[in-house]
């Protein structure tokens, strides 16, 4: 008998909540096929059996939560016997040892619907919502959300009704007709709006936070708190990177795998180089010691309408850039699309948060704990500036490091910028 757990979803992550039971008790499930949604504190995601057979018994209902690593499902053979006190009520994962027999439930009200998932939670509710959840996968619920379709009068067609991008893309095609059919007195009508549901009272709206949005206040609350930042400002000429970006584009355009290679590309390849080079910043404080990473894995911060997450680049320093450039295009369309895989979360040891394409000159970033350092990356802008006596207008970047004073002193950070700035402003030394 196999066990599927709740998996690890980044570094902070204590418990998740089950969404949605994509495989039902009793259904086949064959290995790497999805068998539940879960919500994380930044994402939501599928996870997927790592054995093949008969979903035998479901621990955690939807609704509940459950530590991370806790059993919360069996997978095995028709006739293989569970676990003992696996025929409980299905919440023993989440409430205690699966192993031991716990005394049934009183019985009770419904649960509440659990929480929908990040894209639904950009659309205000009803005032009479109907009963029960939707269920749709993450891609259809974005693909509604991007052409602002109300998906709770979608059929679903997928397994248990659940709606598929496929639907959403069949209900796209009568979008006109419906539009224009007369609206029955009960249907519940759904206004798509940017933020969260408001409660309206009179002078102001109060706005509930999302679960991610809680979890940004108090991780950054935290950071600010415990971790003594400073910040050290470097300003870098971009005009050889321009180059050498448009040769490295050039050439990736003729790969059978084209990619297109964006300046955060090789500001992370040089970072990656950087902290390989200068290993006591890549390092996380802890009371009484420090512990220096020997990989080098770079956190990219994702802005998302309902908040920012951090995918991570793991050994960035021992890749392409063109590896860098597809493994990057990968993590950020995972977040938007909350296929992020629990890897793809975890083991940061430095982070990077460009907002130069939002035309923001220079900003200061909060360090994402357990790290040590974050580099807020500003846009590139035409700049005058003295040249050999003259001045001249060069495309110019403002660059500024985060840093913990617990973990390191300022003439370290300055030469870490140092060594970016030289490899950035010389940047045949990202291909060497």
């Amino acid at each position: 008998m196999k066990t599927v757990d709740m998996p690890k979803m980044g570094d902070t992550m204590e418990e998740g909540k089950i969404l949605h039971w994509i495989k039902q008790e009793g259904e086949q499930v064959k290995k790497g096929e999805s068998v539940a949604e879960v919500e994380t504190d930044k994402v939501n995601i599928e996870i997927e059996a790592f054995s093949s057979g008969i979903l035998r018994k479901i621990l955690v209902a939807e609704g509940e939560s459950a530590p991370i690593g806790a059993p919360i499902a069996y997978i095995g053979a028709a006739d293989e016997p569970l676990p003992g006190g696996a025929d409980g009520n299905g919440k023993t994962a989440a409430n205690g040892d699966p192993k031991k027999p716990q005394a049934a439930p009183a019985p009770s009200a419904p649960a509440p619907a659990a929480q929908p998932a990040v894209a639904t939670e950009l659309i205000a509710p009803p005032a009479a919502e109907p009963a029960g959840r939707v269920f749709i996968s993450p891609l259809a619920r974005r693909f509604a959300e991007e052409h602002n379709l109300d998906y709770h009068q979608v059929r679903g067609t997928g397994p248990n009704g659940r709606i598929i991008r496929l639907d959403v893309e069949a209900a796209l095609k009568q979008a006109p007709a419906v539009a224009t059919a007369p609206v029955a007195a009960a249907a519940p009508v759904y206004a798509p709006e940017p933020v969260p549901a408001g409660i309206d009272t009179g002078e102001t709206i109060e706005i509930p936070l999302t679960t991610m949005r809680r979890t940004i206040a108090k991780r950054l609350t935290q950071s600010m708190q415990t971790a003594p930042h400073f910040y050290v400002t470097s300003v870098i000429d971009t005009g050889k990177l321009g180059e050498l970006r448009k040769q490295i584009n050039e050439y990736a355009a003729t790969d059978p795998n084209p990619v297109k290679v964006s300046f955060n590309d090789l500001i992370i390849k040089a970072v990656a180089m950087a902290l390989q080079r200068m290993p006591k910043v890549n390092v996380s404080f802890a009371e009484d010691r420090l512990i220096e990473k020997k990989q080098v894995h770079i956190g990219i911060a994702v802005a998302l309408e309902q908040g920012l997450i951090v995918p991570v680049l793991h050994n960035a320093d021992k890749r392409g850039i063109l590896d860098i450039a597809r493994e990057s295009r990968r993590l950020a369309e995972a977040a938007r699309t909350n296929k992020l895989k629990p890897d793809d979360m975890s083991g940061g040891t430095f982070t990077i948060s460009n907002l130069g394409m939002l035309d923001v000159e220079s900003f200061t970033a909060v360090i994402n704990p357990p790290e040590s350092a974050i580099l807020a990356v500003g846009s590139i802008t035409p700049t005058p500036a003295v040249v050999d006596g003259q001045i001249v207008v060069r495309d110019r970047m403002k660059v500024t490091l985060s840093s913990d004073h617990r973990a390191l002193d300022g003439a370290v950070a300055a030469r870490f910028l140092q060594e970016v700035k030289r490899l950035l402003e010389e940047p045949f030394g990202l291909l060497v």
